[in-house]
């Protein structure tokens, strides 16, 4: 027997994604068509479990789901405090200390986003992904996960294979960015469990002690990096990040090939 709390709760949540329109996404969705709600597969295809999971989720069904993917419907929904509050703690978590939803890029920003022809996508403080253009969703699919952070990812065993010559080439210029911004923004509880995160990587710890002196000359070198659907061999690409004059709470990073005859298809 469903639990009357929990059924509630779940049509709520019904509620909630039948209000959310498609096209107000931050990055590109999954399914085509001209709908002004999201399904409950369209929820699932971009949460990443099976359809049969998210709906248990939406009849009130006590499944002990993973904090992950109820970090991916607030964001995915983008409820505001309250509505989030109650789906936390409505399944069992503790809210995040951050609003959920914080900081997001303006219109106008989306726009310049989504008219890149090169991987591009925008991230805040704790380098939570925000926003992808369809290229990056396409050539770093882990970009359009719901939970998607670039250093969370930048230190797992998947980025080391498509960051090629990882702890030589990518390792300590990342690994000095994000120690330098939790000096610079200590008050971000998001950026702390981040690093703390990272931290817990294989062989990151000993990489943190050997790597104190952040100072990095050629930050803006190219480096190698690996997209099996634009050749068969790493493409040295640079990172360019950028932002609204005098704001330092979004990042909009592009990633530019060195050749500049290598295209993303």
């Amino acid at each position: 027997m469903l639990d009357a709390r929990r059924e509630d709760l779940g049509r709520m949540l019904r509620a909630w994604r039948m209000a959310r329109d498609p096209a107000a996404l931050p990055g590109p969705v999954p399914f085509r068509g001209h709908r002004t709600y999201l399904t409950q597969l369209d929820m699932a295809l971009l949460l990443g479990v099976s359809e049969r999971w998210y709906r248990a989720l939406e009849r009130g069904e006590d499944r002990g789901y993973a904090r992950e993917m109820i970090d991916g419907v607030a964001r995915i929904l983008a409820l505001p405090p309250r509505q989030a509050t109650a789906l936390y703690r409505g399944t069992g978590h503790q809210p995040p200390r951050r609003p959920a939803g914080g900081v997001r890029p303006d219109a106008a920003l989306l726009d310049l986003l989504h008219q890149q022809r090169r991987v591009s996508w925008i991230c805040d403080q704790a380098w939570d992904v925000l926003a992808v253009n369809a290229v990056g969703a396409r050539h770093c699919p882990w970009l359009a996960r719901a939970d998607a952070n670039v250093m969370t990812w930048a230190f797992s065993a998947e980025a080391r294979y498509q960051l090629r010559d990882w702890e030589a080439r990518w390792a300590g210029s990342l690994l000095g960015r994000l120690r330098l911004a939790w000096q610079r923004w200590p008050d971000n509880a998001r950026l702390d469990e981040v690093v703390r995160g990272v931290r817990r990587e294989p062989g990151v710890a000993e990489l943190w002690e050997r790597t104190a002196d952040t100072r990095e000359t050629s930050d803006d070198a190219a480096r190698p990096m690996y997209f099996p659907l634009v050749a068969p061999d790493p493409v040295d690409v640079r990172v360019a990040a950028y932002g609204r004059f005098g704001d330092t709470a979004l990042r909009w990073l592009v990633l530019t090939p060195e050749d500049p005859t290598v295209a993303f298809p």
